[in-house]
């Protein structure tokens, strides 16, 4: 597919550099299906900044996928903005912002493949997100993926970093079964480095029956997300599209 560039936008972080590693990775992999003329990666934090990087997109038609796990003031707003466009107008190119590949119905089958393969004994399921402190109670694209999870596993809950329900009290009310914690975050900046590692420590150390499923930003079936975010065929259908 040429005439075509796609562009993955991330949270980033400016303390820890490595908060880009997972985005840059599936850049990397949709790189070598040879769909775009050029996949590139902007962070809104840390850098490189997304206006920057969409200077260097020269096709006429640029996708742009959020790599966020929620849809919110991130997705809606600082994104665009970022990026200094208004749809292309103007530039003779065609910008297409998407919606992000974390609100994607089909990342609860993505959950599902992960526990069966890091945590196949566990029957029930704890999904922990980011939360708002300054907005609690949003609905989230996280409970619509417990929903959906729910005929998969014996149990699933949801635990949120910056708001009720928290870790460790969504963990208290598991201690009774083996449960596969999953993180739903599409970076690895400092949550993922420091603060959901230590509460799992906590509650391993007070008996929790846990499995640690990591996060999903690194699983591999999140590219054929971002392809069908911008109306492409998953990687292993991409040759015959």
């Amino acid at each position: 597919m040429r005439g075509r560039d796609l562009l993955l936008v991330a949270h980033g972080s400016d303390r820890w550099p490595e908060a880009g590693v997972p985005v840059e990775t599936h850049a990397a992999a949709l790189r070598q299906t040879g769909l775009f003329d050029r996949v590139a990666v902007a962070l809104l934090a840390g850098g490189p900044p997304p206006a920057t990087v969409l200077a260097g997109c020269v096709a006429p038609r640029v996708d742009v996928v959020p790599f966020f796990m929620e849809a919110g003031w991130f997705t809606t707003v600082a994104i665009p903005r970022a990026l200094g466009c208004d749809g292309g107008a103007g530039t003779g190119r065609d910008i297409r912002i998407s919606e992000p590949v974390g609100t994607h119905p089909a990342l609860a089958d993505l959950i599902v493949a992960r526990v069966a393969r890091l945590a196949p004994a566990a029957r029930r399921l704890l999904l922990i997100g980011h939360g708002s402190a300054r907005h609690p109670g949003r609905r989230l694209a996280l409970h619509d993926h417990a929903e959906r999870l729910a005929s998969r596993f014996e149990r699933v809950e949801v635990a949120l970093l910056e708001e009720p329900p928290f870790v460790p009290d969504a963990l208290a009310a598991l201690r009774d079964a083996p449960v596969a914690v999953l993180g739903l975050f599409a970076g690895a900046g400092g949550h993922v480095r420091e603060d959901l590692p230590a509460l799992l420590a906590t509650a391993a150390a007070a008996g929790a029956p846990l499995c640690d499923c990591g996060t999903i930003a690194d699983e591999p079936g999140l590219r054929a997300l971002i392809l069908d975010r911008v109306g492409l065929p998953p990687p292993e259908r991409a040759a015959d599209a």
